[in-house]
């Protein structure tokens, strides 16, 4: 082969080469980044009026069927996006979705508390087939959370939240119960 001929294929190899190594690094970062939407078993999600992408809730459970020692998880799945999950940002921990789970009471239950709504209690606790269930009141009945709903006014610099709307099981009987929470 000449010389020419060798140095034509090396920089077409060379053109052709670095886009397809540097197509195959993204694609290795974003399915490091997202994963399968299913991943355990959802206490409940968050949707928003702003897109379809929720934050699901997720329960940590130990072989044992105690929770694990991170007992909940928080992550989104990107429903506009075509898919997919994504952790939380850094200030939608500290500010809008984030949580802190509590210590155990004497019953074994523990107290999850979302950072933006700190005054409505939630209980981490099992079910009647032992399921663990984030409980809480809704519309006066004790109920086990499945979906919270917020309608957001995004006119202004900051968005607001208009209303929520909270959606659940009544612990005795598992009938649908709805609350809807405007804000003052």
């Amino acid at each position: 082969m000449t010389k020419p001929r060798k140095a034509r294929i090396t920089f077409w190899l060379l053109v052709a080469g670095v886009p397809l190594v540097l197509a195959g690094v993204a694609l290795t970062f974003f399915l490091m980044r997202s994963g399968p939407v299913d991943t355990g078993p959802t206490l409940f999600i968050i949707q928003r009026s702003k897109n379809a992408n929720e934050v699901h809730y997720e329960i940590q459970v130990g072989a044992d069927g105690t929770l694990a020692e991170e007992p909940v998880i928080a992550y989104w799945v990107l429903k506009a996006e075509g898919g997919g999950r994504e952790d939380l940002g850094f200030f939608e921990r500290k500010m809008a979705y984030g949580f802190e789970v509590l210590e155990p009471d004497s019953k074994g239950e523990r107290e999850l508390k979302l950072v933006a709504w700190e005054d409505r209690k939630i209980m981490l606790q099992k079910d009647e087939a032992g399921k663990w269930r984030a409980a809480t009141k809704i519309d006066g009945k004790e109920a086990y959370l499945t979906r919270l709903f917020i309608q957001v006014d995004e006119s202004g610099l900051t968005p607001s939240v208009l209303y929520v709307d909270l959606f659940g099981e009544e612990v005795d009987g598992g009938d649908p119960v709805k609350e809807h929470l405007v804000k003052d």
